[in-house]
C-alpha cells in the first residue's frame, strides 16, 4: 500500500474515532437536561366539574376533594390521552 495512503486512511480513522466522543459527550449532556425542565402543564390539578363532586376523572387522573377543600390528584399515566372531566362521587 502507498504510504500516502495509508495516512490517509489512518487520519480518516482517527477523525471518525473523535467525531463519535464528540457525539458521545453531547448524548450524554442532553440526557441530563431534561430533569432541569419546569413540570408540564399537565401536572396541574384538574378543575372539579361542579362543586359538589367529591371526585372526577379525565380518564387519566382521578382527583379527590378532601374535606378541607384541599384537592389531590393521581399522576398522568405516560401515553394517556385526556378527555372531559366527569364526576365521579358526588
Amino acid at each position: 500500500m502507498h504510504p500516502r495512503r495509508a495516512a490517509l486512511g489512518f487520519s480518516l480513522f482517527v477523525l471518525a474515532a473523535l467525531m463519535g466522543q464528540a457525539i458521545a459527550a453531547d448524548l450524554l449532556l442532553n440526557s441530563v437536561r431534561p430533569a432541569q425542565r419546569a413540570a408540564p402543564a399537565s401536572a396541574a390539578p384538574l378543575a372539579a366539574p361542579n362543586p359538589t363532586c367529591l371526585e372526577w376523572t379525565d380518564g387519566c387522573r382521578v382527583c379527590q376533594r378532601a374535606a378541607n377543600g384541599e384537592t389531590s390528584c393521581s399522576n398522568v399515566g405516560i401515553a394517556c390521552v385526556p378527555k372531559a372531566e366527569e364526576c365521579t362521587r358526588r
